[in-house]
This record gives C-alpha cells, sequence and structure tokens, in this order.
C-alpha cells in the first residue's frame, strides 16, 4: 500500500482497533480507520462504508483472516478477494469444542459467497484449495514479499543446531519439532534446538515439560521474541529451520530464514510445499516427526548438501521483494477492474 500510494492512488485501511488506538489516523500516506474488534469488525465495516462507497472508491479489497467481510453482498462497487490460506484444519488445533467443528463446517459455505469474485492469494496451494471449493472466478498467485535482509559473515558452530521460528501454538506442532529432536539426537548428543517466538502460556507450558520429560532441557532454548537482527542471525547460524504446521498460506518464514543462506525441513502440507523446492531448497517430508528426524540427520551427516540447499534457498530468496508483490497484485486488480 505504501508503494501504491507512492504511485499516486489514494488508500483507505479500514481494521478493528485497539487499547489506545486512534480511531482515525494516517500512516506513510495510508488513512487507517479503526473500530470494531476481533467479532465485531465486520459489522462495524458494513455500518461504515454500505451505501458510501460508490464515487469515493473504485475498488474493496476484502482481507479474509478466517472471517470475511462478505463485501460481494453490500459493497456494490468492485471487490476482490485476498486470502492467504483457508483454515481448514487449524480449526482442530486452535479452537475448543463446538466451536472448531461449527468453523470447520461452515468455512466453505461462508465462502460460498466469493465463488465469482476475483481472487489472490500467496500459494497455489491456497488456490487448488479454493478451486476445490468450486470458485469460478480469476485466481491469481501473487508471489509474497520479504524484507531485505543481509547478516553478517559468521562461521557455524561445531554443535548442530536446528531453529524453529514463529508463534508457539498447536497448529505449529512444535510438540512434533521436540520429538523428532529427542529422536535425532540418540545417536548425537552434541546437538541444540531454538525455539524463537511465544504464545499461549498453555501451550508453552506444555512444551516445556515434553522438553523435560524428554530430557531435552539443557538442549532446547526457549528464545522468545527477538527483534529482527538477532531472529536472522540465529536463523544464518542454524543448520536448518524446521516448520512442522497443519498448513499455511506459504510460511514467510522459510523464505526470510533462506535469505540467511538456510535451508528448512517441512512438512508436506499446504503453503508449505510451495515455499520450499524439494532438493534445491530444502527438504519436504511425510508429516511425522520420524520422517523429520531422518531429514535431520541426512542434512547433518552431509555438509555438501548442506551448503548446496543453503545457496539455492538463498538464490532464490532474491526473486522475493514488496516491490514485486505490489507491481503484480496492482496489474492483477487494474486487468480485473479492465
Amino acid at each position: 500500500m505504501r508503494r501504491w500510494v507512492e504511485s499516486g492512488d489514494s488508500v483507505e485501511w479500514f481494521a478493528a482497533g485497539f487499547a489506545g488506538a486512534a480511531p482515525v489516523a494516517e500512516l506513510d500516506g495510508i488513512r487507517l480507520v479503526r473500530a470494531g474488534r476481533q467479532w465485531s469488525v465486520h459489522l462495524q465495516a458494513i455500518r461504515r462504508y454500505r451505501g458510501q462507497l460508490r464515487d469515493r472508491f473504485d475498488l474493496v479489497i476484502d482481507e479474509v483472516n478466517t472471517m470475511p467481510f462478505f463485501t460481494p453482498l453490500w459493497a456494490r462497487i468492485p471487490s476482490v478477494l485476498l486470502i492467504f490460506q483457508l483454515a481448514r484444519e487449524v480449526w482442530w488445533y486452535e479452537s475448543p469444542f463446538p466451536l472448531n467443528a461449527l468453523g470447520y463446517a461452515l468455512e466453505p459455505w461462508y465462502l460460498r459467497a466469493y465463488r465469482a469474485t476475483p481472487a489472490f492469494t500467496i500459494s497455489q496451494s491456497t488456490a487448488d484449495d479454493l478451486r476445490q471449493l468450486n470458485f469460478r472466478g480469476p485466481l491469481t498467485v501473487v508471489p509474497i514479499g520479504i524484507e531485505r535482509i543481509s547478516v553478517d559473515s559468521f562461521e557455524r558452530s561445531t554443535q548442530t543446531t536446528f531453529i524453529y521460528v514463529g508463534r508457539l501454538a498447536p497448529s505449529k506442532r512444535v510438540h512434533d519439532i521436540l520429538l523428532a529432536f529427542h529422536r535425532f539426537k540418540r545417536d548425537r548428543p552434541r546437538a541444540r534446538l531454538w525455539l524463537v517466538g511465544d504464545g499461549d502460556p498453555s501451550y508453552v507450558g506444555r512444551l516445556r515439560r515434553q522438553a523435560a520429560a524428554l530430557g531435552l532441557t539443557p538442549e532446547v532454548e526457549f528464545c522468545g521474541r527477538l527483534d529482527a537482527a538477532k531472529k536472522h542471525r540465529r536463523m544464518a547460524l542454524a543448520e536448518a529451520l524446521l516448520v512442522t504446521s497443519v498448513r499455511e498460506g506459504w510460511g514467510l518464514v522459510v523464505t526470510e530464514a533462506a535469505a540467511c543462506g538456510t535451508p528448512a525441513i517441512v512438512y508436506d502440507v499446504p503453503g508449505l510445499r510451495d515455499s520450499v523446492r524439494q532438493e534445491q531448497t530444502g527438504l519436504v517430508v511425510p508429516a511425522t516427526p520420524d520422517d523429520l528426524a531422518r531429514a535431520m540427520r541426512r542434512l547433518a551427516d552431509d555438509p555438501a548438501l548442506r551448503a548446496k540447499l543453503g545457496a539455492g534457498a538463498r538464490e532464490w530468496s532474491r526473486s522475493f521483494s514488496y516491490d514485486r508483490s505490489a507491481r503484480v497484485l496492482k496489474a492483477a486488480i487494474r486487468s480485473q477492474l479492465a
């Protein structure tokens, strides 16, 4: 949006409010309007904009993060769908019963409102998911963007190190990473695991108890949230990034690690199978701790493979930028408007 404003476009961004937030503000030329909270922001959008969009805006970008705004039903001007991923199995991991069952059942139903709407997403996996829901409108995969990342030259530790970066949440299956690391360590005592990020205290507590039960407490470091420089430094020092999510839209952290010259070992699930090129930028494995552990051993035992995948990952990461994302998305939107 910053790039669109710089090129002369006018952008208004409607979002939920939060404690201490001004209801109207401007950021880098973008007009921010805030109202409602997580479960009321959608109704607030309808109340603010229904019947008020024509002659003020050319287009509505309806970003769906689990719950949609249903703009095709009320906008009265062209609207497009921006969706990174479907929730699907995530419902079973992140919500209590019966909300998880209700969300899983309703998701395909409430997305029916967008079947004829032009849709934009960030991976072929999500595009395929939408087609399976009988989306018949144009579908465009927009390449993700990452900020420019640079890390100083370094010498890797002789201690084999793996890293996870992201939310510590059940749908990320960090507990699988602990199991895989335990199996990896059986014949490799000099190894460590960094868990970067935070999450719900109950799940974090579960992970700490699991690490203790597996005898991994000395080797597993719960790093918490790190600033970008520290995060990228740890990424660059690691043998590989481990990602075991139930599904992703893409897995931005994979491309961040790639920019640091670090390959990823990921589960073969939607999104992650898009962000890793098998045997070129990392390894895609069946979604089990045993398969993850085997891939970890393979990478640790083959420095030439590690070097090859790291170089391939860094090279591919150079093709992703917000300049490119903004350019591709704007061109596709203009095409739809035409």
